[in-house]
């Protein structure tokens, strides 16, 4: 196990993450800081940093250097921007920083920015055909991701703090500043050689603005989810809130629900780049990724010191189960059952589309509950899995995912409507019947450590639906206790459920 800790400073934020890794690469956040220094400010001319702000930047480096002493972490990462390619007194910085703080410290070029956003996404979301935009303080980081792979990158030498500062939009923005904002923007924009030679899926945005729309957005729509990574709106949803943001002043932009008042002066041309990127493309789908480059130096971390990363839903299953202590094997062959009962119905219930992925994180996450403890320890799943970090996941499948692993005697019908119905239905709840009653079954019938058990024949009638079970040992408890569910199944099913065993020969 180790603590690592990275320091990313930006144009416009200085961010601070502390992770615990243990060694079969599962990691957990433990601490988080934002400082908003603004260093991209007033640079636009001279391109240097003024001396009140090094001062401040070295305070505060100060301040994260002795926390991190303070809880052992084994390896602290301070990296730079590539905002400071352009800045002239960089290695006056640099050098101070080594002094005074002395960890190690990368300094990124636009391509090594985008290089980390693509690993830290390529490990988190699943990307095809997709417009990666990160948003900095002073630059904007464009990419072209197909089947998971880049193809094209470039960078716009443009960010929200340089943005507002050049067209004065800080506080009441004035129509001609807006009209050459907008045509600056575009000039910019169609520089890129080749966005137009794409067709796009989606855009995923990247970065503290990023997180900032989707903030407002999801108060905007009173969003039941407080989630931001694979957060989604459409183009329309982004032109509203650009063109209302426009049209207040600074005071009238900090009011907004969801707005932290130290991006209330830059949101509006944070807005506008995505916007009139929208406009270029004719992308009509946004995602909101909650992670970026600091993801992306933790799983190059990993990789060099623990080795070759896991699939990103295996991964995050495996950070979960470690979290909360659950037996690994265990997981596994509640996965295996549940999966051999689904198939084995096939033709009873529909054949859904992403069944398999639900069923599959259900099914591995069915105990995390037992970490709060056993009395309704199937709805604290649901809250664990909700709430914990689903890679590869939309919020619909994690909601699905929770649901299925909730259920036991059934869920009611309405009420997960009456809380998500924004982002389920009603065909995604049979759904979740028609899974949540295959790890009910497969539950109750893996209840000991040490019988192994496997489907071993299915059949199916007009009136009854027969398992029969190959078990290393007698399992008159279990189907005791399985046969609990039968009125369930007569009720999805119109069907009887027959439940027998033989043991396995030795």
């Amino acid at each position: 196990m180790e603590k690592f800790a990275l320091i990313y400073i930006g144009g416009n934020t200085i961010r601070y993450a502390l992770w615990q890794i243990q060694a079969d690469q599962s990691y957990i956040l433990l601490e988080s800081y934002r400082e908003d220094l603004k260093l991209g400010q007033n640079t636009h001319v001279e391109n240097i940093i003024k001396q009140e702000k090094i001062e401040h930047l070295l305070t505060i480096l100060k301040h994260f250097k002795e926390f991190s002493n303070s809880v052992s972490t084994n390896k602290t990462l301070i990296v730079l921007s590539e905002f400071f390619q352009r800045i002239e007194n960089t290695a006056g910085i640099e050098k101070r920083i080594l002094e005074e703080i002395g960890d190690e410290i990368i300094s990124l070029t636009c391509e090594e920015e985008l290089h980390y956003d693509y690993l830290a996404l390529s490990h988190s979301m699943n990307l095809s055909k997709s417009l990666i935009v990160d948003i900095s303080g002073v630059s904007t980081q464009i990419g072209y991701v197909d089947n998971g792979i880049l193809k094209d990158r470039y960078h716009i030498p443009v960010g929200p703090v340089s943005l507002t500062e050049k067209f004065n939009l800080e506080n009441l923005i004035q129509k001609e500043n807006h009209i050459d904002l907008e045509k600056h923007l575009i000039e910019e924009i169609r520089k890129i050689p080749w966005l137009k030679s794409y067709t796009y899926n989606d855009m995923v945005i990247v970065g503290g603005s990023a997180r900032a729309i989707s903030k407002i957005d999801r108060k905007k729509r009173r969003y039941p989810l407080d989630i931001i990574h694979e957060y989604t709106m459409e183009n329309q949803d982004i032109h509203w809130h650009y063109k209302s943001l426009m049209t207040k002043n600074l005071n009238q932009r900090i009011q907004v629900p969801g707005l932290d008042k130290d991006r209330a002066d830059i949101l509006p041309s944070a807005l506008a780049i995505v916007d009139l990127l929208l406009q270029e493309t004719g992308i009509e789908k946004i995602r909101v990724s909650g992670s970026g480059i600091r993801e992306g130096f933790l799983l190059e971390h990993i990789h060099k010191k623990f080795g070759i990363l896991s699939p990103m839903l295996e991964q995050s299953i495996s950070n979960i189960l470690s979290r909360h202590s659950v037996n690994k094997t265990k997981s596994k062959n509640l996965f295996t059952l549940t999966s051999e009962l689904y198939q084995s119905l096939n033709g009873v219930h529909k054949d859904w589309k992403d069944a398999q992925d639900i069923l599959f994180v259900s099914s591995r996450l069915r105990d995390v509950g037992l970490s709060v403890r056993y009395y309704n320890h199937d709805k604290h799943n649901f809250y664990i899995i909700v709430n914990s970090e689903l890679r590869g996941l939309d919020h619909r499948q994690i909601i699905l995912c929770g649901l299925a692993a909730t259920f036991t005697n059934g869920i009611h019908k309405e009420a997960p409507l009456l809380q998500y119905g924004q982002i389920i239905n009603r065909m995604d709840l049979e759904m979740v019947y028609d899974i949540g009653i295959c790890l009910s079954l497969a539950e109750r019938l893996l209840q000991s450590d040490h019988k192994e058990l496997h489907l071993s024949k299915c059949s199916v009638t007009e009136d009854t639906i027969e398992l029969k079970l190959l078990a290393s040992d007698d399992i008159h408890f279990e189907l005791h206790d399985a046969s609990k569910l039968s009125p369930v199944f007569h009720e999805l099913y119109r069907k009887n459920l027959i439940l027998s065993y033989e043991k396995m020969q030795h």
